[in-house]
């Protein structure tokens, strides 16, 4: 449900605006001098209007909060809440989740709250959940070892993808409910929390504590295929992505064809390719019963089969190598970092 615009936003922003972090970039590595004194630092992702914000700040003083909302209008209502109740150990954010290893230092966060956040049903929009693999990679970058993510939905599919996705990028999981409140209220409520406890609507929480962690390169040809469109096809709209690559008789490599990423293609691609050990994959099936996934030596690589579609990446899916089966094509080679910088004059 759309929520209504708040009147007079703007002077309502400006009054809370000493809780306001107008430039959270520059605060990589100082958010405790916000509040020297704090014995942790926990960030809350969609904070709504507050409700949770301000009662668990309240119950734990010695503790600074940050909380991140996108949406103006709601995060108003939580800093008057917080203004209002004399807190001054919450702070907020308005930014999208993927920019948190550009607000914060390795480390610095303790604890992350995720509440109620948008479920993004259907499998196209998965990446987008706050508990998909790629945000989980992101809490990494900003948790210390050790630190916990405190995750609540009411939307039962969620809680289970989520169940399932979290211990695979090296979380364990701890106090898993799929009725919270089933003996009565159980901690801080959110509004929405609120709302659904008096329906008799169950609410599924978890814990999910961050330990020492390699990620290994997956060996499903469809995860690789979802991490490769993850890495390489972010900025194409679904409408383009759906229409020239996975609409049906389409392959990956169109999105190389069709100009929808700025890519090298025939002998530059060849000459970009990395002298390194890389994995490569078939999205079709695989000539002479080869694996569909497997690691790929430099040397190996001008043994690859002619006529059949083959994908090279590095583990990290930085770039990729796409030879397709058609000849007079390709092959296409594409680093997205180096890629999209703009080329560099020539020294007169």
């Amino acid at each position: 449900m759309r929520m209504r615009k708040k009147k007079n936003l703007v002077p309502r922003m400006e009054r809370c605006g000493d809780f306001l972090i107008r430039d959270p970039y520059t605060m990589a590595g100082k958010w405790r001098q916000l509040m020297p004194e704090a014995r942790e630092i926990r960030l809350e992702l969609g904070c709504g209007k507050g409700r949770f914000t301000a009662g668990t700040a309240a119950a734990e003083k010695d503790v600074l909060f940050i909380a991140v909302e996108m949406v103006p209008d709601a995060m108003v209502v939580a800093m008057e809440r917080c203004v209002n109740a004399g807190l001054t150990n919450v702070y907020f954010v308005d930014a999208n989740a993927d920019q948190l290893p550009c607000f914060f230092a390795p480390g610095e966060i303790d604890r992350i709250y995720l509440n109620f956040s948008d479920p993004w049903p259907g499998n196209r929009h998965a990446k987008r959940r706050l508990t998909h693999g790629n945000f989980l990679k992101l809490y990494r970058q900003v948790l210390k070892m050790g630190g916990q993510i405190h995750f609540k939905t009411d939307n039962q599919p969620l809680f289970e993808f989520s169940v399932e996705e979290i211990p695979q990028f090296g979380f364990t999981l701890s106090e898993v409910t799929r009725d919270l409140h089933a003996n009565g209220p159980v901690g801080v409520m959110t509004d929405y929390e609120a709302k659904f406890y008096e329906l008799g609507q169950p609410i599924n929480r978890l814990v999910a504590t961050m330990v020492p962690w390699d990620e290994p390169f997956p060996t499903n040809v469809k995860v690789v295929k979802e991490r490769w469109l993850d890495a390489f096809a972010d900025g194409v709209s679904e409408a383009d992505l759906g229409k020239h690559v996975l609409a049906e008789g389409n392959y990956l490599w169109h999105l190389f064809s069709w100009k929808l990423v700025p890519c090298l293609e025939g002998d530059a691609a060849r000459e970009a390719l990395p002298q390194e050990d890389c994995w490569q994959f078939f999205c079709e099936c695989p000539p002479a019963a080869l694996p569909r996934v497997r690691a790929m030596a430099w040397e190996d690589i001008a043994k690859l089969p002619e006529g059949v579609d083959w994908y090279l990446v590095d583990k990290d899916f930085t770039w990729t190598y796409a030879h397709p089966h058609e000849a007079g094509l390709g092959p296409y080679f594409y680093q997205p970092e180096a890629q999209s910088k703009p080329p560099v004059e020539p020294v007169v």
